[in-house]
């Protein structure tokens, strides 16, 4: 499915931004300067709802250079009065701070890669949830409930986030099994990410077990 030129799958979206990038070695000179905005696309959107409304998922943003994660990349976020903000990129490219409501209302995107650099940046609803190896499962169920009202209400992310959110994967976890409120245990589906829960299809759950801590956490669609 195509949206304005963006590539969009079930959980991830991912745009060929043409992001300016400063020339090297002239780290002031953004050429010209990338809108914010246009870097965390829908983050406004996000952050417009009640913090009570977004406080069991958020929006994950990954980035690539050259089809690369940026390893060295040397970024930042550059406001109106000129204080910059270095961003900070996990090994996969994840960015580790989002930007403020009024950094991305108003400020710009620099770096210290090559002017012809090809930018890209991929991003996820995420449920905000520690990692760990037991789940309660009323509390990730919250986590898809919230995050489709989230939708709902946002025309936003409506476009991004099509279809619904089903439940939750476990990225990494390898295996994983739910205990009913008799005590019986069943083992949760598994998809190429790892297992994930659907309260829908595993009615009854009210503790997740995996076999061990995932990397991640992340929404699973229809």
């Amino acid at each position: 499915m195509k949206l304005k030129g963006m590539i969009m799958d079930r959980r991830t979206l991912m745009l060929g931004l043409a992001l300016a990038a400063a020339p090297a070695m002239a780290w002031a000179q953004a050429k010209p300067p990338v809108k914010l905005s246009k870097v965390f696309p829908f983050l406004d959107k996000y952050l417009a709802l009640p913090p009570s409304e977004r406080n069991r998922f958020a929006l994950g943003y990954k980035m690539k250079l050259n089809g690369q994660p940026p390893g060295a990349l040397k970024a930042a976020i550059v406001e109106a009065d000129g204080r910059r903000t270095p961003m900070v990129f996990a090994a996969d490219g994840r960015v580790t701070r989002l930007p403020t409501a009024a950094q991305l209302a108003t400020a710009s995107f620099v770096s210290d890669a090559p002017a012809d650099a090809k930018f890209g940046v991929s991003l996820d609803l995420e449920p905000l949830a520690p990692l760990a190896t037991e789940y309660a499962a009323r509390d990730l169920e919250a986590a898809v409930t919230q995050a489709n009202a989230g939708i709902a209400k946002s025309a936003g992310l409506v476009g991004f986030a099509a279809p619904k959110m089903t439940g939750v994967i476990f990225l990494g976890s390898g295996s994983g099994k739910a205990r009913l409120a008799g005590g019986r245990e069943v083992a949760l589906p598994l998809d190429s990410n790892g297992p994930y829960y659907n309260p829908k299809t595993t009615p009854g759950a009210v503790t997740l077990l995996l076999a061990k801590t995932p990397g991640r956490l992340s929404f699973k669609g229809k």
